[in-house]
């Protein structure tokens, strides 16, 4: 029985393999102002446009240079920081603020449960882009008007996730067991529901991360995101497109960072889904 357990526990190659390059990209990323101390807005336009030397490229550039000479795989540090900071930000407080609205409204039924799913509804009405637009230009393109936006436009899937398992768990056999023998409402909450619902919150949290990523570079674009000299991802990606003939890296290079981001948190995200899974655990 012990080596059942031990074998279950036991992490795949393939998933440890995503982890160790997630957790490498992160700590790299947030080490960029300690690694590389440098002014983001320095320019060196005599060495713009350089080739990257894992190319061939002249220069020392490792990731070779942008439009205004600035060193691209630096920068590419401190975009990546940047963005997993914004996305990972606005997805804690969409995922606290949706779920707590989701328990509120799936543990009391009449007003409450009708307001607040009231309020989804009229959020999700509304697409995302257009109100991180209007927001955008209202209170500014700071880091945290950014990362309160995307938790705005991120809440609802988790309400309405969350109410609907709650719904649904509240008819369960050891749901109504526990009632009978006197359990609190809070206790049921703490010790069944969000076991239960927990799988879910991380395959939805998941998928939210990429739009959250998109949502970024879309506002990075339309010059309502971060804003130069600071950079992300997504300014980037849209810095790099007016070179993409001569100069391919500028865009390729960190579009395939956010790739390799949303793709590696979605696999790992599906085997901690299969592992914190109670039914799943059950049936194995």
């Amino acid at each position: 029985m012990k080596k059942r357990k031990i074998q279950n526990c036991a992490v795949p190659p393939f998933i440890l393999f995503l982890m160790i390059i997630f957790i490498v990209i992160v700590i790299s990323a947030m080490s960029a102002k300690i690694l590389f101390p440098i002014d983001l807005g320095a320019t060196s336009l005599t060495e713009r446009l350089l080739s990257p030397s894992v190319m061939g490229g002249e220069g020392g550039h490792l990731l070779g240079t942008d439009h205004l000479g600035r060193d691209f795989g630096i920068r590419l540090l401190y975009a990546t920081r940047n963005s997993l900071l914004i996305a990972f930000s606005g997805l804690a407080i969409a995922a606290a603020t949706g779920t707590c609205m989701g328990v509120l409204a799936g543990m009391n039924k009449g007003w409450i449960d009708l307001f607040i799913m009231f309020l989804v509804d009229v959020r999700l009405s509304v697409p995302s882009t257009i109100i991180a637009i209007v927001c955008a230009s209202i209170f500014g393109s700071s880091k945290a008007s950014m990362i309160m936006i995307i938790g705005f436009t991120g809440f609802a899937s988790f309400a309405r996730l969350v109410r609907g398992q709650i719904l649904q768990l509240k008819e369960a056999n050891f749901i109504e067991c526990s009632r009978a023998l006197g359990a609190s409402k809070t206790r049921i909450l703490f010790e069944h529901i969000l076991v239960n619902i927990a799988s879910p919150l991380i395959i939805n949290a998941t998928m939210r991360l990429s739009s959250f990523i998109l949502l970024e570079s879309s506002l990075s674009f339309l010059g309502l995101g971060i804003q130069p000299p600071d950079v992300s991802l997504g300014v980037m990606v849209s810095a790099g497109r007016d070179y993409m003939i001569s100069s391919w890296w500028l865009t390729i290079i960190p579009s395939l960072v956010i790739v390799l981001i949303v793709l590696d948190v979605s696999l790992v995200g599906d085997w901690l889904r299969d592992k914190l899974d109670p039914k799943l655990q059950n049936n194995s």
